[in-house]
């Protein structure tokens, strides 16, 4: 693993000034929402804490965030899973976190995404995506790396999305030698 960047994606002028300000002179984002399949339970839990969140005053908001660091998904039994980190094998950056019986993560739940910014450009997961066939987690790693799906794209041309789509398959599955992206276990 290095720092094999393929591209940069910016911080804004906020985002710098933002780390500017802080205590190590970086911002670091860690969803505070778990991100799961779309028929996972949880999502009720999703929408009752938006609908909380977009209607508390500044202060409430910011009492419930400060008591409440990250909301896990309730609907899944862990006991028998494992806490996993995923890793960008080309830069080294972490993607996040999530549970799985092992490291493949096929019954994959909770993820947390996490990335960070000294206020110049961004490192770590730019977007998290379930792919919409087959509901396996897929990562666009903010330097390049890339295994979305995009196999149910209604907007990029046929050809253009099964490009993109084989291009973005090798390396897709986890916890094979060959994966676009590590995973470790942590608990």
């Amino acid at each position: 693993m290095g720092n094999k960047l393929k591209r940069t994606i910016f911080a804004s002028q906020e985002t710098d000034f933002v780390a500017s300000q802080s205590k190590h002179h970086v911002v670091k984002v860690h969803s505070f929402f778990p991100v799961d399949r779309a028929n996972c339970k949880c999502k009720q839990l999703i929408f009752e804490w938006n609908q909380k969140l977009g209607q508390a005053t500044k202060e409430v908001r910011e009492a419930l965030l400060a008591q409440t660091p990250v909301l896990e998904c309730p609907a899944v039994d862990k006991r028998r899973m494992n806490k996993y980190q995923i890793i960008c094998k080309n830069c080294g950056e972490t993607q996040g976190f999530c549970w799985a019986s092992n490291e493949t993560l096929r019954d994959w739940v909770d993820f947390h995404y996490t990335q960070w910014s000294k206020g110049d450009f961004w490192r770590g997961c730019f977007t998290p995506h379930i792919s919409p066939i087959s509901q396996q987690l897929c990562f666009e790693c903010c330097c390049g790396q890339d295994t979305r799906d995009f196999r149910a794209n209604m907007t990029m041309s046929q050809k253009s999305a099964e490009s993109k789509e084989a291009e973005n398959a090798i390396g897709r599955e986890f916890g094979r030698s060959d994966s676009k992206f590590l995973v470790k276990r942590v608990s």
